[in-house]
């Protein structure tokens, strides 16, 4: 592939390149004959469904995979096989999906944690030092008013993955390596990584970007290179493309129309009230949801989004009253919501949502052991069959429902855990980022799915940090601000500019977290 300089100056040899690179599993190709570069300054988005071999191609550069054929070189120098933490030595910087991170150290070891600051003069670590450098790379993504000093665990998701972000700011790099990173920001934290790509172009930096989001590649990217089945399919100029054009490049044929109007919809009556949920975020919120709504809950993080749907689950602490379908319920536990028919699909996936060491079938079938079980004996085939058919509806990428949830894509992931709770008998869904690192494909007829279950009566609350995805699915929006329902959204006013107005309309911007 020839050579391109996309920033001014001679030409010169690519930042990163990727040579006939093939990846094999036992028998199964898992990356074939892979070829495409990055020029030096320049933003390369890579994308393809769930499944595509994006994963496996970036374990590779990172060094946790070796390549069975080909090779990867940066200025046309051999990048050699070694331990992941040989890359930081070559100047190659990684932010994970899920990023490594160490929630029972404070914030300022985690930033700091390949260096140490040791003082060279004694075999003691410079604290001081190691707290200043902390605070500089807080500030550079948006965290300034956090203090170094505390435990990770005690911030949010999204500020946990902005402290990962900040970890890569305080060495040099070349080439850094983001993997769906804004799967947990909100829109503002977005802007703010999105500024720092920026100007990593600007000083050089090359970017390899890997993301869902249409709007983000369009927004940042130069070209973008599309896997599809693991195989190379082409790289293009991002300003020679469209998002429907780019789609259908990702997935091989046009995307459906995704209708947006539910005006037309006729919802039931109120089927869920709820009434002064408390915790330690929220404040009195009130809702109800009709039979067959979808209701959206938008807000930053620490809105206290997620609070509103754990409470419904039994999930928290919180107290309030709680009437559903007429009866008042007393939620102390997640099994007492889904004896009433309430599930929940969590925010936190690899945290909440499954269990590493289970398989697919296993992981889709744990709450309903007892539809397969007769005379206290579990019927293996009965399960497994309930499984594959469930793998099928949800496009659930494996060799078979024998294979380890862990060893699938973080997409793959999450449709299996969706095809576990989307049965015929659930009687309320709550869906936290239910599309958390899903391809443009798969999102799609996730939308299909909550569509079609919500037209045959059962309600649905969604939460999603992309606004577009509450825009197009959702009959109604409460806003949250600060643990407070700030204004509802429905028909025509149910869009992005309507929502970011309601979040920051006559708050001092300090108010706000971001």
């Amino acid at each position: 592939m020839a050579t391109e300089q996309l920033h001014g100056g001679a030409e010169q040899p690519p930042a990163l390149s990727f040579e006939g690179v093939t990846k094999r599993f036992g028998g199964q190709l898992a990356v074939d004959d892979v070829t495409f570069d990055m020029g030096v300054g320049e933003v390369h988005a890579l994308v393809g469904e769930n499944g595509a071999g994006k994963s496996t191609l970036i374990k590779i550069l990172s060094g946790e995979h070796t390549p069975d054929e080909g090779r990867i070189t940066m200025r046309d120098e051999v990048v050699p096989a070694g331990h992941p933490w040989s890359r930081r030595d070559l100047g190659i910087a990684f932010i994970h999906q899920e990023p490594a991170l160490f929630p029972e150290m404070s914030v300022a070891e985690n930033i700091v944690i390949q260096d140490g600051y040791r003082d060279p003069r004694a075999t003691v670590i410079a604290w001081r030092k190691q707290i200043d450098v902390a605070k500089g790379a807080l500030a550079q993504v948006g965290l300034g008013h956090v203090n170094p000093r505390v435990r990770l665990d005690t911030l949010s998701v999204a500020e946990r993955q902005l402290v990962a972000i900040a970890r890569t700011l305080i060495n040099p790099q070349r080439v850094v390596v983001f993997d769906e990173p804004t799967a947990s920001l909100t829109e503002r934290e977005a802007e703010i990584l999105f500024g720092i790509i920026r100007q990593m172009r600007n000083r050089g930096v090359s970017v390899l970007y890997v993301s869902h989001r249409m709007e983000e590649i369009f927004a940042l990217a130069d070209r973008v290179t599309v896997m599809k089945d693991g195989r190379y399919v082409t790289t293009e100029h991002v300003a020679d493309l469209t998002p429907p054009s780019l789609a259908a490049l990702i997935i091989g044929t046009e995307l459906p129309h995704r209708p947006s109007d539910h005006d037309a919809r006729t919802l039931g009556d109120v089927v869920l009230e709820a009434r002064g949920l408390t915790d330690s975020l929220m404040r009195g919120i009130d809702l109800d949801v009709r039979q067959g709504e979808i209701l959206g809950l938008a807000g930053l993080a620490g809105s206290g989004r997620s609070n509103v749907v754990q409470a419904l689950f039994g999930a928290s602490d919180a107290t309030g009253e709680i009437t559903f379908y007429g009866e008042s319920l007393r939620l102390t536990h997640p099994r007492d919501a889904i004896e009433h028919g309430i599930v929940m699909v969590t925010e936190e996936r690899k945290a909440d949502g499954y269990v590493p060491a289970f398989t697919i079938s296993e992981t889709i079938t744990l709450p309903w052991l007892h539809r397969f079980a007769r005379a206290g004996w579990l019927s293996l085939g009965r399960e497994r069959l309930y499984a594959r058919r469930a793998m099928k509806r949800f496009d659930v990428r494996a060799r078979s429902e024998a294979v380890e949830i862990r060893d699938l894509s973080g997409g793959n992931q999450q449709k299996a855990i969706l095809a576990r709770w989307f049965t015929d008998d659930v009687k309320l869904i709550l869906l936290d980022e239910p599309t958390h690192g899903v391809d443009v494909g798969a999102k799609d007829e996730i939308y299909r799915i909550v569509r079609d279950i919500a037209a045959r009566g059962v309600p649905v609350i969604v939460i999603s940090s992309e606004l577009e995805e509450l825009e197009g699915l959702c009959d109604r929006v409460l806003v949250l601000v600060r643990g407070e329902v700030v204004e509802e959204l429905a028909g025509a006013s149910i869009n992005k500019p309507e929502m970011l107005r309601a979040v920051f309309a006559e708050r001092p911007r300090q108010e706000v977290r971001s």
